[in-house]
């Protein structure tokens, strides 16, 4: 969907004049004007939901060329268009070299003014444009690591989807081995933070001791061992993302310095005294309960409140079994080089199996059976007996989906299934779900249109 155009316009003068005859010929061409008549008041704006900004070079309290710096510092691709009663040619090269859309001279020519507002107008919804596009292709690339077509996998990537583009605190609940930290990264990477950097802590890793020296570094002698200054985690995240991945597992000491650093945006390297500020969104996960823990006295309700904004919940590998050919797909592909094995199919009865157990480490561990089965493999199959015993031993039919067919009449199924063949049905599936919808049948997937439409067109010819 192509973003609405901005129709706001700053006008920033100090001539009352001016602005109402600006006022008056950018009213008649549809723009929403909006006055200034000294820098205090334009730097009050906020840049992001201008169409572009009218500043004469000459204000009475700053210049117009330090707003106008301040402006595109908010927002790089805000189009300005200086204004003065100078005709020298110098002040309208140094506008221009520090960032300026274009300058226009007083008194002013109706026509000129209007068609330079039009031509910054449309460049900039251009670059909102754009700016979307790049933010989906991210989105689909980011998202596209959420592997699954079934209900729970689409609701997580809603909740995904609705905190791309806010720094709201997420965390992100779900047994060990669900992928917890391949959404905090599904955030990032999707999000506005994407050019940043992404740093991943595990705090149940760290010797509470040490938590706080990992968390927001240390100074020089700061205490025994520490032989030069060291950048914690906050500061090595600014401008990025901060994964604080089994956040419940943090001392008492730590979470009243992490409420802090939350709370004031700094932090202080353990022995320091100076300030530092942190720009970094905060991520969390657990696999525990913390509502339970704060009842208990050890987790700080305050801390609580400022983590768990915005709770996201990924299922376990058993309340998801339909997304497991997929996920079977994607190993496949992922590991086959690792392990130089070019294996393109699975049997029947071994992906029954698989379906069938229930995965008590969840992805992670199914990643970790295929990474074994690659390596027993020495054929171009998957086979039952490539499995650890505990799947195949245990089968359970009645959560088994009917791979083979009931009706005698229907031609047999063939003794194997191809991973083209998984990926064609669950693209069949999709289609069919959507109600012949491909835009839909493609978000249902995880994966872009185009793809889509090359893969239904490489099916169709086959």
């Amino acid at each position: 969907m192509r973003p609405e155009p901005k129709r706001v316009v700053a006008v920033v003068d100090d001539d009352p004049t001016t602005r109402r005859i600006l006022r008056h010929w950018l009213g008649a061409e549809g723009y929403e004007v909006r006055e200034y008549a000294d820098a205090a008041g334009a730097l009050s704006v906020d840049a992001q939901e201008l169409a572009l900004a009218c500043v004469d070079l000459t204000l009475g309290d700053a210049s117009g060329l330090d707003v106008m710096k301040q402006l595109l510092e908010r927002d790089a691709e805000l189009p300005v268009v200086m204004v003065t009663a100078s005709q020298e040619v110098e002040p309208a090269v140094g506008a221009l070299r520090a960032g300026a859309y274009d300058y226009v001279t007083k008194p002013l020519d109706r026509e000129r003014l209007l068609g330079s507002v039009r031509r910054a107008a449309e460049r900039r919804n251009l670059a909102l444009s754009v700016r979307r596009l790049e933010t989906e292709l991210r989105g689909s690339r980011g998202l596209g690591s959420l592997v699954g077509s079934s209900a729970a996998i689409r609701l997580l990537t809603d909740q995904v989807r609705r905190v791309l583009e806010s720094d709201v605190p997420v965390c992100v609940f779900g047994e060990s081995g669900t992928g917890k930290e391949l959404v905090a990264r599904a955030i990032h990477d999707s999000g506005h933070r994407h050019a940043g950097p992404f740093v991943a802590v595990n705090c149940g890793a760290i010797p509470q001791s040490l938590q706080a020296s990992e968390l927001f570094g240390h100074e020089r002698g700061a205490f025994t061992g520490a032989q030069s200054q060291h950048r914690g985690r906050f500061e090595q995240a600014i401008g990025g993302t901060l994964f604080l991945d089994e956040v419940g597992e943090m001392s008492p000491s730590t979470q009243t310095a992490l409420l802090r650093a939350l709370q004031e945006r700094t932090i202080q390297r353990v022995g320091g005294r100076t300030d530092i500020p942190v720009d970094a969104r905060v991520i969390c996960a657990t696999h525990r309960k913390l509502d339970e823990l704060v009842t208990a006295g050890q987790f700080r309700e305050d801390l609580y409140y400022r983590l768990v904004v915005f709770p996201i919940q990924v299922p376990p590998l058993r309340e998801r079994r339909n997304d497991i050919p997929e996920l079977v797909v994607h190993f496949l592909h992922k590991l086959g080089p690792d392990t130089r094995r070019s294996v393109t199919r699975v049997s029947p009865e071994a992906l029954e199996a698989l379906i069938a157990y229930d995965w008590p480490g969840n992805v992670r561990e199914l990643g970790n059976v295929l990474h074994r089965a690659l390596l027993c493999c020495d054929g171009e199959q998957i086979e039952l007996g490539h499995l650890p015993q505990e799947l195949w031993r245990g089968k359970r039919s009645d959560v088994v989906p009917a791979l083979h067919s009931t009706q005698t009449s229907a031609p047999p199924e063939p003794e194997v299934f191809e991973l083209v063949q998984i990926e064609r049905r669950a693209i069949e599936r999709a289609v069919k779900k959507a109600g012949g919808n491909i835009t839909e049948a493609a978000r249902l997937l995880g994966i872009g249109r185009a793809t889509l439409y090359r893969k239904l067109t490489t099916y169709a010819g086959g």
